[in-house]
């Protein structure tokens, strides 16, 4: 089997498409697998450094963009296709595997116009209208979340919830309090907005630092600030007096998760996969511009299960952080509960489901000419080990 993994521009779709990935490859070591995402993303260096092979596409979104960055976008969609069916023709994929971003739609839809057998994946509660619009073409849809099912033909959507990369476990907390030179009996609150920070939520904790004061005491921070806000968020942990961890970034993600006790985030889908498989509390305050409203609804389906609480970004102020800590630390076995519950919703074996899924599409696909290619494609032989 021959694979091609499509997705990036956000963490939320990458690391599932590497957890992939890694559990396509654990099955068979000399699988050839090739990534495609957006030429000059974040996925490119990420990919890179994981040894993975990669090639781009130039693309860019439509949703929530002005006229002219839309009309952009538009003039980029036959440049797109053009380069991905070049793609296809030299790789000659078994099967293409779409998890989202601007390339993904690009690359699925020529694998569908290729003949190739394809799947997508779609990571949030509310599928957004690219995915939709593909899960008619397609030949099989992955989904997270149970509720998504319902925007995709019956017969062709399967709910494998959301693939974790596997690096995020195996840190335990005394050896994550260690590494971070912190103190193992405070309230360790983590906060984080992804790759680029979420200055909403920097700016929250700020104002929340001096109504927390008589607490200083009992709690700690690991703060990923993204790189605009450290200066400032620095000095305002060191102005307070607070023991704080304060980059704009972490790589080392397993550590800062091992020891945190409450996270402070957005709610993004691959966020919310890893607070229920790692089993953390949090507050989950979704960003109010992405596409469709789509993280208030992944919030949703993790505080209606009592793993999380949910504060929109309207209503966020440093009064109403301070109040939730101050709360929660007086309250342990309430952390202990939301913790339960997130993990009750966890599905640790997403990646083998996906897995099996892709390799099920591929091996079931009929060896057929592909006219637009010339030569026939090498389809799946149907003797897959796995499925």
């Amino acid at each position: 089997m021959k694979a091609i993994i499509a997705g990036g521009g956000t963490g939320g779709h990458l690391f599932p498409a590497i957890a992939l990935a890694e559990e396509l490859r654990s099955r068979m070591a000399d699988l050839p697998l090739l990534f495609v995402g957006v030429e000059g993303g974040v996925e490119a260096s990420v990919l890179a450094t994981r040894g993975w092979d990669f090639e781009g596409i130039r693309a860019s979104g439509l949703q929530g963009k002005r006229f002219l960055s839309r009309l952009r976008s538009l003039t980029l969609i036959p440049s797109g296709l053009i380069r991905s069916l070049s793609i296809l023709r030299q790789f000659r994929p078994d099967v293409v595997v779409g998890f989202g971003g601007y390339a993904s739609a690009a690359i699925v839809l020529s694998g569908v116009l290729a003949r190739v057998p394809t799947v997508i994946h779609e990571q949030n509660a509310l599928p957004g209208l690219a995915n939709r619009w593909l899960g008619k073409i397609v030949d099989r849809v992955a989904v997270a979340f149970d509720g998504a099912s319902d925007c995709f033909p019956k017969s062709k959507v399967r709910v494998t919830g959301n693939p974790v990369r596997a690096e995020l476990f195996g840190v335990n907390r005394a050896e994550a309090v260690t590494r971070l030179d912190l103190d193992p009996d405070r309230l360790t609150i983590l906060i984080f907005g992804g790759s680029q920070g979420a200055h909403r939520l920097n700016q929250a904790l700020m104002e929340a630092l001096p109504m927390l004061a008589d607490e200083r005491e009992r709690i700690q921070f690991i703060h990923a600030t993204g790189p605009r806000d450290l200066s400032s968020v620095r000095q305002g942990y060191d102005a307070g007096g607070y023991r704080a961890v304060v980059e704009p970034f972490f790589q080392a993600m397993a550590v800062a998760y091992a020891v945190a006790d409450l996270c402070f985030c957005r709610a993004g889908a691959g966020t919310v996969a890893e607070l229920c498989a790692l089993g953390k509390p949090s507050v989950l305050v979704p960003f109010p511009f992405a596409a469709n409203d789509h993280q208030r609804y992944n919030a949703e389906a993790l505080v209606a299960s009592g793993g999380a609480r949910m504060v929109l970004d309207r209503d966020l102020s440093g009064a109403t952080v301070a109040e939730i800590i101050r709360t929660l630390l007086r309250d342990r076995a309430g952390l202990e509960t939301m913790a339960r519950r997130a993990k009750a919703l966890a599905k640790p074996d997403a990646a083998i489901r996906l897995a099996d899924l892709v390799t099920l599409t591929a091996s079931q696909a009929p060896g057929v000419k592909c006219h637009m290619f010339g030569p026939e494609l090498r389809h799946g032989t149907g003797s897959c080990d796995h499925v």
